[in-house]
C-alpha cells in the first residue's frame, strides 16, 4: 500500500496481475500509476512509463483470451503492436 494524500491506496504489480513470466528488477524508487473508478482507487507498480501517445484502439475480439484484462490493440508509429490493458478490471 501506499500513503497518498492522507489516502491509503493498495498497490499491485502489473507483471503479476498479467502472468508475465520475466521478473522485473525495480530500482529503489518504484514509479505507481494511480487508476480509480468513482471512489475506487489503485496503484499499479510499473517498470517504467514511456510517454503519451494519441492511438486507434482496434478490438481484439476472439484472436485472445484474456480474462478481460487486455482490451484492444494498436499499431505504434514505429510498426510495433502494442496491447491495450483494461485496467478497470484491476479494480
Amino acid at each position: 500500500v501506499i500513503n497518498l494524500r492522507d489516502q491509503i491506496i493498495p498497490v499491485v504489480f502489473l507483471e503479476k496481475q498479467i502472468d508475465l513470466n520475466e521478473e522485473i528488477d525495480y530500482s529503489e524508487e518504484i514509479t505507481v500509476v494511480i487508476i480509480y473508478k468513482g471512489d475506487k482507487k489503485l496503484g499499479v507498480a510499473v517498470s517504467g512509463l514511456m510517454g503519451q501517445q494519441e492511438i486507434v484502439v482496434k478490438s481484439i475480439g476472439k484472436y485472445i483470451n484474456n480474462d478481460k484484462i487486455i482490451g484492444g490493440a494498436t499499431i505504434l508509429g514505429n510498426g510495433e503492436v502494442a496491447l491495450i490493458l483494461e485496467l478497470n478490471s484491476l479494480l
